[in-house]
């Protein structure tokens, strides 16, 4: 039989958030579905169709039910793709 481990998960590290009038925390969205969608917006596959399924998601559930939050990665092209052209 498999033993279940309960632990804490760790606090999220973020250099910068945007569009949320505070920071997020996991305890905050407590007791909701989390999607999680890691995007690039200069990744084609990420804004024809992660960003739009997120969308979907946002849409079609209630705030109260599940959060949709977006994480920007930073891998390739870093000087344009940093806040200022991800906020506008």
């Amino acid at each position: 039989m498999s033993q279940i481990i309960q632990q804490n998960p760790p606090t999220w590290e973020v250099e910068r958030w945007l569009n949320t009038p505070q920071p997020l925390s996991l305890e905050s969205l407590r007791g909701k579905v989390i999607v999680l969608e890691a995007f690039q917006m200069l990744c084609p596959g990420c804004v024809l169709h992660g960003l739009p399924q997120a969308t979907r998601v946002h849409q079609t559930f209630q705030p109260s039910q599940v959060a949709v939050v977006g994480l920007h990665t930073v891998f390739e092209h870093h000087d344009a793709d940093r806040a200022a052209g991800i906020s506008a």
